[in-house]
């Protein structure tokens, strides 16, 4: 243990997990009412079945959901298991960068905390990605925004950086990643004759530069395809399987008319949670996977 006793850094953790889980839940009512077109700063959280006004009891992220059976205690309708989901990964992610910030980072700071915002913004990313296959610009602002704000603070007014040598490498890591990027994605457009990647997946992964550098981003690109890949697969086996049943059952009845057809080969893959993925995991373990690297030569 670096900078914390082994007592304390477990209780930082938890602590770290509740406020995660509590920001998971804020986070994914954001992303249902943009859907919807409700604001988010006004009007209580209510049941998306009924409107039932939810009490305080009802909030409690993860263990009103438990309790109250994945339903709604007003209507008894079941209730999307997205949302204990979101408040578990958000409260996993953000104990696990408190964990390695103790262990092996610059200890608990306000590199933390504008890590620990930036892992909010990209779960907000994630699930509006999912809902709608967009990527928020606002959302790319913001955590361009977050970066400039840690380097001016932790620069010229609390001394703890040096803001110019880490504004000049955030820098070169954002266009290193991206306009490479850029490049092959543009040509892989004009040989598949349709978009590859969008444009909120290649800003995305310049944010990423920003906070990681070109070295960290490397991996990052890498662990981003991976999970990607993964899922995409996953997707498509589980809509495969489902219209094979749907097929079967139409079969059963008698169905004589023309089947849906399932198109698979052409599908756009959401890569936008692939890359927030990614980008936690490089927080966790990014350091140790460049000095890993840097060690072999």
């Amino acid at each position: 243990m670096q900078y914390l006793p082994p007592q304390f850094l477990a209780l930082v953790a938890f602590l770290a997990f509740v406020v995660g889980a509590c920001v998971g839940s804020f986070v994914n009512c954001a992303a249902l009412r943009r859907e919807t077109g409700e604001s988010v700063l006004t009007g209580r959280s209510h049941c998306p079945h009924c409107g039932h006004t939810l009490g305080a009891l009802e909030l409690i992220p993860l263990v009103s959901w438990l309790v109250q059976g994945g339903k709604c205690r007003h209507c008894k309708a079941a209730l999307s298991l997205r949302y204990p989901l979101t408040e578990l990964v958000a409260g996993i992610s953000f104990a696990a960068i408190v964990v390695a910030e103790a262990l092996w980072g610059e200890g608990l700071s306000l590199h933390t905390l504008h890590w620990l915002i930036l892992a909010s913004i990209l779960l907000y990313v994630s699930l509006t990605d999912i809902d709608s296959r967009i990527i928020p610009d606002a959302c790319i602002l913001a955590a361009i925004a977050v970066r400039v704000a840690y380097i001016v603070i932790a620069g010229p007014v609390l001394g703890q950086i040096d803001a110019s040598a880490v504004a000049l490498e955030s820098l070169i890591g954002g266009f290193a990643i991206a306009l490479p990027l850029t490049a092959v994605v543009l040509i892989a457009d004009r040989v598949l004759g349709r978009d590859s990647m969008g444009g909120g997946d290649i800003k995305l992964f310049f944010v990423a530069g920003l906070y990681f550098g070109w070295q960290a981003s490397l991996f990052l690109i890498i662990i981003a395809c991976v999970i990607g890949i993964i899922s995409a697969l996953i997707k498509q086996h589980l809509e495969l399987k489902a219209h094979e049943e749907r097929t079967s059952i139409l079969d059963e009845v008698g169905y004589t008319g023309e089947a849906e057809e399932l198109n698979l080969r052409h599908a756009p893959i959401v890569f936008g949670p692939a890359i927030a993925a990614a980008c936690i995991i490089t927080m966790v373990v990014g350091h140790q996977l460049v000095m890993w690297y840097a060690g072999l030569f």
